[in-house]
């Protein structure tokens, strides 16, 4: 690693630094079964036992004893909605679930405990609290390097509470994909859905929390390392892919989102909403690439032309 990218990634968390795991802390690099990615839509947990957090367009049902991280997801996602009404005049809605490892287990969800997922039309289900497995997951996939948090947790250890933070990360860039579903904006390709969601992502942050984008930026330069440049080809990202390689993936688009907005601006996703050829239809990938030269190069630069697909 150069010198430059080392100290970019000491820095990139603001009040935070990143740091390797101690040897009894994580065994990153070992043989496990692929991890399920967060790419499907699960059924809404049972929500009988939860607390409720009411608010405006955010609702938040808690496991008992989270009240500070549900009102700590609540005030955030609630940037994402006051941007939804600069994207389309219409109300949204979302339901946000923070749940214990045992709750998450009881609602079947096979995405690891550690990794926000979505749920019902407009929902989202996240972890209520680190532990030593979120701990061990996050080790693993960003090869052994968490955030080290300044200061001491209201709860957990720093570890447990880094996981969060990245927990969070993921949270708000689903968050964005139910925004992109809502606009109304499909591509003719998968990675054109991808990477549309990272510009409303990117957007997002910009807009109101510009202070974490430095948080994406360290997230995905470690999440790239893990497979290395061109590793995959766009063609092949799909909902069956393993965690590891959907992060991988992750990290091209918040890349190339980058580069759309460079040159949109703000409002980036109602312009990109304007490049279907029609009102519903979908937005084409070949488009993309001839409207932005830059956009055309990522492209190039971050993918394999040789697909896996037969």
């Amino acid at each position: 690693m150069s010198a430059n990218i080392s100290s970019r990634l000491l820095a990139a968390f603001g009040l935070l630094s990143l740091c390797f795991a101690g040897p009894g802390q994580a065994q990153y690099g070992s043989a496990a079964p692929p991890l399920i990615a967060p790419t499907k839509i699960y059924p809404e947990p049972a929500a009988y036992l939860l607390l409720k957090l009411p608010g405006d367009q955010i609702t938040v049902r808690y496991t008992p004893g989270s009240l500070d991280r549900a009102a700590n997801l609540q005030n955030r996602l609630q940037l994402a909605t006051r941007a939804f009404k600069r994207w389309v005049d219409t109300r949204l809605e979302v339901d946000v679930y923070v749940l214990s490892r045992e709750e998450w287990q009881q609602s079947r969800y096979d995405v690891p405990y550690g990794v926000p997922v979505r749920v019902g039309r407009r929902g989202l289900a996240a972890p209520a609290e680190g532990d030593d497995g979120t701990v061990q997951l996050w080790a693993n996939l960003l090869q052994g390097m968490l955030p080290a948090v300044a200061g001491t947790p209201i709860r957990g250890t720093p570890q447990q509470t880094a996981t969060m933070i990245l927990a969070d990360l993921l949270t708000q860039l689903q968050i964005s994909e139910i925004l992109v579903d809502e606009v109304g904006i499909s591509g003719d390709q998968q990675w054109v859905r991808g990477l549309t969601t990272h510009v409303a992502s990117v957007d997002l942050v910009r807009r109101y929390e510009e202070m974490r984008l430095k948080d994406l930026d360290t997230l995905y330069q470690v999440a790239a390392r893990a497979a290395g440049p061109r590793a995959f080809s766009a063609r092949d990202y799909s909902p069956e892919m393993n965690l590891q390689d959907w992060l991988w993936y992750q990290a091209q688009f918040h890349t190339g989102a980058q580069t759309i907005i460079a040159k949109t601006g703000k409002g980036a996703v109602k312009k990109l909403k304007k490049m279907r050829r029609k009102p519903g239809g979908v937005l084409e990938g070949d488009r993309l690439l001839k409207q932005f030269k830059s956009l055309s190069e990522w492209y190039h630069a971050s993918f394999t032309s040789v697909s896996l697909r037969r």
